[in-house]
């Protein structure tokens, strides 16, 4: 069942003197429930112009862009905030912690805005911190620990909602290889507990943990490609060779 549908998307941006960039010219796809999906693409390409229109930060131009049934395309702020807020998980390259907080308070952020108990937010933290690895970390500051430990606190606070969809933008960037294994090997966990994963990314590496790869070249899906059977490696060398074809596109 897809839980997010994407038809015909366009997303023109005005730089004055009547001249305009078409960041997306016209994109369609699906994300199913329980689906683990990459997006890459050259820098430019309308990633990021993407993910904010599915964040419901930016209206598209022209399309429809459908999660849960809910059409995102024309919700007011208001609207698009308690959506955010209820529906959706977001995890950055930055961490975005607030360094006056302790990890608990970081992660609990989101519930507090939602004005739930103390009992319910401990309730939602103590499996997500076992699973994430971060029980010993709750009480420390963010700036305290390195830089895996703040992306799995970054994680739990994004879990910690149950959203229907997980943002993720680049959230490997800023990670040496080693933690970005353990980030990685935490996303595959999560998804094959039924979370559904959206996640922007540059590295092959991080989009062969997907289920499926979506490859983005200038405002339109050039090329898509699915997981299956394959093993990590071999959808790894698939990735790779679709980057290098990418590439020579003119």
């Amino acid at each position: 069942m897809s839980l997010l549908v994407l038809k015909h998307i366009k997303k023109s941006f005005s730089t004055g003197h009547q001249n305009e960039i078409q960041a997306l010219k016209d994109v369609s796809f699906s994300v199913d429930k329980g689906d683990y999906v990459a997006i890459m693409g050259e820098s430019g390409a309308g990633k990021s112009t993407l993910l904010n229109i599915i964040a419901t930060l930016t209206h598209p131009t022209s399309g429809k862009i459908t999660m849960n049934g809910i059409d995102l395309s024309h919700l007011s702020e208001n609207e698009a905030a308690k959506f955010r807020r209820t529906q959706l998980g977001f995890v950055f390259q930055s961490f975005n912690l607030l360094d006056t907080f302790n990890n608990r308070d970081n992660i609990y952020l989101p519930l507090v805005l939602a004005k739930k108990s103390p009992q319910f937010m401990a309730n939602r933290l103590a499996p997500l911190s076992q699973l994430l690895g971060i029980a010993n970390l709750l009480d420390r500051q963010s700036f305290e620990i390195s830089g895996g430990q703040k992306q799995r606190v970054a994680i739990a606070r994004a879990l910690i909602t149950e959203p229907r969809l997980l943002l993720a933008d680049e959230p490997t960037g800023a990670l040496d290889s080693s933690n970005t294994e353990k980030i990685l090997n935490i996303f595959e966990r999560v998804n094959s507990k039924g979370q559904t994963i959206l996640m922007v990314t540059h590295s092959a590496q991080a989009a062969s943990y997907s289920r499926r790869t979506l490859f983005i070249k200038d405002g339109k899906i050039y090329n898509e490609l699915y997981r299956g059977d394959q093993s990590r490696n071999q959808y790894l060398q698939k990735i790779i060779d679709s980057l290098t074809a990418l590439e020579e596109v003119q």
